[in-house]
């Protein structure tokens, strides 16, 4: 199964969440979106953090922010009355062909078979 990890798990798996690594340990090539690459590096707090969340990254694939992209991030948005960043994140997913994995059940509908709610805290 293709996926796009959203922030909340890797930002999770970074803190040493066990239903996180356990979660990343499912897939043999999980993806990250631009946004996720954003968040995690506005997050770290030093250096040491930093080295962390680049390492965890470079791990990863990381789906690029394309025209596709955005304009489906629009659709989304519009249609599902989606934050941004959650449009972009789903619109990336979307795009790929992958399955979003987040905790968020907030902002995604619960029933939605684009996503993936694998473990809540």
């Amino acid at each position: 199964m293709k996926t796009i990890l959203d922030s909340d798990v890797l930002i999770d798996y970074l803190q040493g969440l066990p239903p996180a690594r356990e979660e990343m340990a499912r897939y043999r090539q999980p993806h990250y979106s631009m946004n996720s690459f954003i968040e995690l590096h506005g997050g770290a707090r030093d250096a040491g953090e930093a080295r962390a969340v680049e390492a965890l990254l470079a791990s990863l694939a990381r789906v690029k922010l394309t025209d596709e992209v955005a304009r489906r991030a629009v659709e989304l948005r519009r249609d599902l009355q989606l934050k941004l960043p959650d449009a972009m994140v789903l619109a990336s997913a979307e795009v790929e062909g992958c399955i979003l994995v987040t905790r968020n059940t907030r902002d995604f509908p619960k029933d939605d078979p684009r996503v993936r709610f694998p473990y809540a805290v």
